[in-house]
């Protein structure tokens, strides 16, 4: 904990005291849909699973898991949620008496920064943690926002993770990664590190878990049918996975599940 500590006072932002109006979350439904509409404060949006289509005007965006969207005050906005890829999310909507002209509508959220942090603003709101106790992790959220927008993200990796997200259940193997990366093993595995932090198998095995994770908090499906779902063997495997990654099973996870929606949050403004 103070380690955290640290970290959060060395990114803190100098802003006016932000005002939460309510986090929560937005469970898979193939017939989810939020006509045009706008708030009078801002609101964050981080994609966890499936496809969200978005419509403002002339403008569309197809925002999948890693994207994190922001409305600004006033942006005039229609939310519709991908049949065929039920779109589930975390929200945090809130004001800061600015109108935060750096933050773009769109940003790729590599690390999973932000969703941790909005993740723990949701269970914050959730169990009605006073204003003072959230401002911290608020102005974490905030730095880590302006610290993806200070670095441009490689489009070849994006190539690559969406192969793998879109073929999540194929066994994959390095050689074959390497291939559709068009370089030798040795060259994909140094450069796909130095983007990404992490070997590919690595990274192919945090996506799995945390679409496992996803699935166990936000459907009811049985274990043994979401391990297939994400390319792991079996449940026994998932578990053991799960035990090693996130320190819980997946069935102490699942006690951990957060509300569908914060009580009004997204029907302001």
């Amino acid at each position: 904990m103070h380690a955290l500590a640290i970290y959060l006072s060395k990114i803190a932002l100098k802003f006016h005291d932000p005002h939460i109006y309510g986090a929560g979350a937005i469970h898979p439904d193939p017939r989810w849909h939020m006509a045009p509409h706008f708030h009078s404060f801002h609101e964050i949006i981080v994609v966890v699973q499936g496809r969200l289509l978005l419509k403002s005007g002339e403008q569309a965006v197809t925002a999948g898991p890693g994207d994190v969207l922001f409305y600004r005050s006033g942006f005039v906005h229609e939310e519709t949620s991908d049949p065929k890829a039920p779109v589930g999310t975390l929200f945090i909507c809130f004001d800061t008496g600015d109108l935060l002209p750096w933050l773009p509508l769109r940003v790729y959220d590599a690390d999973r920064r932000v969703r941790q942090l909005v993740a723990w603003l949701v269970d914050d709101e959730r169990d009605r943690r006073p204003p003072e106790m959230r401002k911290p992790l608020f102005e974490a959220l905030l730095g880590e926002l302006r610290r993806l927008c200070a670095v441009p993200r490689d489009p070849w990796i994006e190539v690559i993770l969406a192969f793998i997200r879109k073929n999540l259940t194929h066994p994959f193997t390095l050689d074959e990664l390497a291939r559709h990366g068009k370089m030798s093993k040795f060259a994909f595995v140094r450069k796909f590190k130095r983007l990404c932090g992490r070997t590919p198998m690595e990274e192919l095995r945090l996506i799995r878990l945390d679409r496992a994770r996803s699935l166990l908090l936000t459907t009811n499906l049985p274990v043994k049918a979401i391990a297939p779902a994400v390319g792991i063997g079996d449940e026994y495997q998932l578990s053991r996975l799960f035990r090693s990654h996130f320190n819980l099973s997946p069935r102490d996870l699942r006690t951990r599940r957060i509300p569908s929606v914060a009580k009004g949050a997204r029907n302001g403004g």
